[in-house]
């Protein structure tokens, strides 16, 4: 079994790295246990799981795993974040490259989970849900599953102290989406988390920082993402944080190629 796991892991693999290839882009890819997945999602986001998997729910929990993919952002988006202008005002126009990068991202990968889902016969899980108004955070939860839930039991990262996934190669800016499968896979397991002393999405962050005090500081960064009016919900400075300042910085490398838009508006 555990040759046959592999081989379709191999599989798998191959086919997303030649898909990130086609539009110059560098990703991860990891299987997570689907039972273990289910077992640390929020109660909403259980339920939104079952609704998803509907009749096979019962046969994907005994046998089932939880393909992870995830793309990597290019090094000039991540470096366009909360710019400042010579009076110290935001550079808007700097800072929407990164938020056009996130919309590019969430269509590629949901993109890419649909090829994956089709050849390989299985459920994906679209990215991030984008446009929607909520009048609270917590409306969100019970739209979509956690990928970062997901991609912490493939063993893709460790959560950081900003709750995104840090991964050892691209921190974590990084975007995720899933396929649900019954494909015997090899499976990851969680990353024991390395942050240690580091601070530097704290100190990058006011809410972060004061998450403990905060009564609900997701809430409150969404209100400060709303009222920066970019082009998509993002902030992304504690990604930025992490990337440039953290203990890891000369660890961490992303790409500095801008990828092929031609192929990426192609494939798109």
């Amino acid at each position: 079994m555990s040759i046959e796991r592999k081989r379709n892991f191999k599989r798998v693999k191959s086919f997303f790295d030649s898909k990130l290839e086609e539009v110059g882009y560098d990703g991860i890819i990891g299987v997570a246990d689907f039972r273990k997945v289910y077992e640390d999602l929020m109660p909403v986001q259980k339920i939104k799981l079952e609704n998803i998997c509907g009749e096979q729910f019962q046969n994907i929990v005994r046998k089932g795993s939880i393909i992870c993919i995830a793309t990597a952002y290019p090094e000039h988006t991540i470096d366009a974040i909360d710019v400042r202008l010579d009076n110290e005002t935001i550079d808007k126009t700097a800072w929407n490259i990164y938020a056009h990068e996130y919309h590019k991202l969430n269509k590629l990968l949901n993109t890419i989970s649909e090829n994956i889902a089709d050849i390989f016969g299985e459920i994906p899980i679209p990215a991030t849900i984008e446009r929607v108004a909520v009048k609270n955070v917590n409306e969100y939860y019970r739209m979509t599953v956690s990928h970062r839930v997901i991609a912490e039991n493939a063993g893709l990262g460790w959560r950081g102290k900003n709750e995104l996934i840090i991964n050892d190669n691209f921190s974590c800016a990084i975007r995720f989406t899933s396929v649900i499968t019954t494909l015997p896979l090899t499976q990851g397991k969680k990353v024991k988390t390395s942050c240690r002393e580091c601070t530097a999405c704290l100190d990058a962050c006011h809410f972060l920082k004061n998450k403990e005090k905060l009564k609900n500081y997701r809430e409150a960064c969404r209100r400060y993402i709303a009222q920066l009016n970019l082009d998509a919900e993002v902030c992304g400075k504690c990604v930025k944080a992490c990337y440039r300042n953290s203990i890891f910085s000369d660890r961490f490398k992303l790409n500095e190629t801008i990828p092929n838009s031609i192929k990426m508006r192609a494939t798109l």
